[in-house]
Protein backbone atom coordinates (compact mmCIF):
# COMPACT_ATOMS: atom_id res chain seq x y z
CA UNK A 1 0.00 0.00 0.00
CA UNK A 2 1.55 3.31 -1.04
CA UNK A 3 1.12 4.85 2.76
CA UNK A 4 2.43 2.03 4.28
CA UNK A 5 5.78 2.58 2.12
CA UNK A 6 5.69 6.66 2.45
CA UNK A 7 4.97 6.74 -0.85
CA UNK A 8 1.92 8.62 -0.12
CA UNK A 9 2.22 11.93 2.24
CA UNK A 10 -0.10 11.69 4.69
CA UNK A 11 -2.87 14.21 5.41
CA UNK A 12 -2.78 17.65 7.11
CA UNK A 13 -5.80 18.40 9.23
CA UNK A 14 -4.73 20.93 11.03
CA UNK A 15 -5.58 19.95 14.28
CA UNK A 16 -3.32 22.70 15.75
CA UNK A 17 -5.33 25.90 14.56
CA UNK A 18 -8.90 26.48 15.96
CA UNK A 19 -11.58 26.39 13.84
CA UNK A 20 -12.97 29.92 12.77
CA UNK A 21 -16.67 31.21 11.45
CA UNK A 22 -16.36 34.28 10.16
CA UNK A 23 -19.43 36.69 10.31
CA UNK A 24 -21.90 37.21 7.57
CA UNK A 25 -24.99 40.35 8.02
CA UNK A 26 -27.29 37.38 8.11
CA UNK A 27 -28.53 35.28 10.68
CA UNK A 28 -27.09 31.80 10.82
CA UNK A 29 -25.73 32.23 7.69
CA UNK A 30 -21.73 32.29 8.62
CA UNK A 31 -21.42 28.40 7.97
CA UNK A 32 -22.83 28.51 4.58
CA UNK A 33 -19.94 28.78 1.44
CA UNK A 34 -18.37 31.65 -0.39
CA UNK A 35 -21.16 31.02 -2.91
CA UNK A 36 -23.82 30.79 -0.99
CA UNK A 37 -22.66 34.13 0.65
CA UNK A 38 -22.19 35.91 -2.01
CA UNK A 39 -25.48 34.80 -3.75
CA UNK A 40 -27.34 36.40 -0.35
CA UNK A 41 -25.15 39.25 0.05
CA UNK A 42 -26.57 40.47 -3.87
CA UNK A 43 -30.26 39.67 -2.48
CA UNK A 44 -29.66 41.40 1.02
CA UNK A 45 -28.58 44.70 1.77
CA UNK A 46 -25.56 43.96 4.65
CA UNK A 47 -26.65 47.42 6.52
CA UNK A 48 -30.26 46.85 7.09
CA UNK A 49 -30.18 43.11 6.83
CA UNK A 50 -33.39 43.72 4.66
CA UNK A 51 -34.92 42.53 1.13
CA UNK A 52 -37.69 43.37 -1.31
CA UNK A 53 -38.83 40.10 -3.12
CA UNK A 54 -41.62 40.38 -5.53
CA UNK A 55 -43.68 36.87 -7.07
CA UNK A 56 -43.98 38.09 -10.74
CA UNK A 57 -44.87 35.07 -12.22
CA UNK A 58 -47.92 33.73 -10.65
CA UNK A 59 -50.31 35.47 -13.37
CA UNK A 60 -48.87 32.74 -15.42
CA UNK A 61 -51.07 29.96 -13.68
CA UNK A 62 -53.59 32.47 -12.32
CA UNK A 63 -54.22 35.43 -14.20
CA UNK A 64 -53.02 38.92 -13.81
CA UNK A 65 -53.41 39.98 -10.02
CA UNK A 66 -55.28 43.54 -10.12
CA UNK A 67 -53.25 46.41 -9.89
CA UNK A 68 -50.05 44.08 -10.94
CA UNK A 69 -51.24 43.96 -14.95
CA UNK A 70 -48.54 46.98 -15.91
CA UNK A 71 -45.26 45.15 -13.32
CA UNK A 72 -42.69 47.78 -14.63
CA UNK A 73 -44.57 50.87 -14.21
CA UNK A 74 -46.16 49.83 -10.89
CA UNK A 75 -42.12 48.88 -9.73
CA UNK A 76 -41.09 51.92 -10.80
CA UNK A 77 -43.36 53.57 -9.13
CA UNK A 78 -42.43 52.06 -5.63
CA UNK A 79 -38.52 52.43 -6.10
CA UNK A 80 -39.55 56.40 -6.90
CA UNK A 81 -41.51 56.60 -3.54
CA UNK A 82 -38.83 54.86 -1.59
CA UNK A 83 -40.44 51.66 -0.97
Amino acid sequence: MADLDDIKDGKDFHTDKPQTNTLFALKGCGALDWGMQSRLARIFNPKTRKTVMLAFDHGYFQGPTTGLERIDINITKKVFMGL
